[in-house]
Parts: structure tokens; C-alpha cells; sequence
């Protein structure tokens, strides 16, 4: 019974290692997905920061272009900011946390149901997080562009 026992402990052992080195690859990406779109965060940030005084100049002009520009930017502050708040880790990823030229570090979601993810979905969650940053990102910039072309 000992070694009935001992062989099926081997064997569930044996069947997660393989399962795990299969995942590595998938997380690998994934992982390369969630440090670029921290890259990107990283460049959006100061960017967001500057929102709130430029929407305030805006509302001083009073035209629906400013006006418009104004809500657009704050409506992208607000996607940046749900941006951060949903950013789930990879499970068994190193990283480096950056400080960021406010003072910040960047965080991330600890959500456990996450770390249950398989590796595939993982994978194309992060490579989700990468698209939308980088659309939040070109957004940002052209509404910076717009408003001070109104300034």
C-alpha cells in the first residue's frame, strides 16, 4: 500500500512538472508582453499627470473643441487609471518595479483567480494589457497634441 501510495504521488508530481514545462514557454511571453506594456505605462504616466492642468486651461477657453479635448483627456485618465487598477502579475515572473518621475511605482492586481489562469489565456491577457496601454498611450499623446494646439 506504501508503494501504491508513494507511485501515485510520483506520478501526480511527474504529471504538473510536465505540465508546468509545457506552460514556461507561454509565460514566457507573457511575461514579455506584461514588461513591455510597463515600458509603455511608464511613458503614458507623465503624459496623464499633465491632464488635469491642461483640462484646466481648457475649460478657461470655453469652446466646444476645448471643451471636447478637455473631456476627452479626462475620460483617458480615467482608462489609464483602470489600466493600473486591473494589471495582474504572471504567476512566477521576476520584474523590476520602476519609479516613475512622480514619485510612483506601478502596481499590479494580486488577483488569485489569475494565478489559476492557464498559461495560453495568461498570454493573451497580457498581450491585451500591451494593446490597450499602447491605444491608451497614442490616445493620450494626440489629445495632449489637440490641446495645446487650442492653448
Amino acid at each position: 500500500m506504501r508503494y501504491l501510495t508513494f507511485a501515485c504521488l510520483l506520478v501526480a508530481f511527474a504529471a504538473c512538472s510536465d505540465k508546468s514545462a509545457a506552460d514556461k514557454p507561454l509565460l514566457d511571453e507573457a511575461a514579455k508582453y506584461h514588461n513591455e506594456a510597463i515600458e509603455v505605462q511608464e511613458q503614458v504616466e507623465p503624459l496623464v499627470d499633465q491632464v488635469d492642468s491642461v483640462r484646466t486651461l481648457l475649460v478657461k477657453k470655453a469652446t466646444p473643441e476645448a471643451k471636447s479635448t478637455a473631456q476627452s483627456l479626462d475620460s483617458l485618465k480615467t482608462a489609464f487609471e483602470a489600466w493600473e487598477e486591473n494589471l495582474v502579475e504572471v504567476p512566477g515572473m521576476k520584474h523590476e518595479h520602476h519609479e516613475h518621475s512622480s514619485g510612483k511605482h506601478h502596481h499590479h492586481n494580486h488577483n488569485n483567480d489569475a494565478k489559476d489562469m492557464p498559461a495560453d489565456q495568461m498570454r493573451d491577457l497580457q498581450r491585451e494589457f500591451l494593446t490597450n496601454i499602447k491605444a491608451i498611450q497614442t490616445q493620450t499623446q494626440q489629445g495632449m497634441d489637440r490641446a495645446k494646439s487650442l492653448l
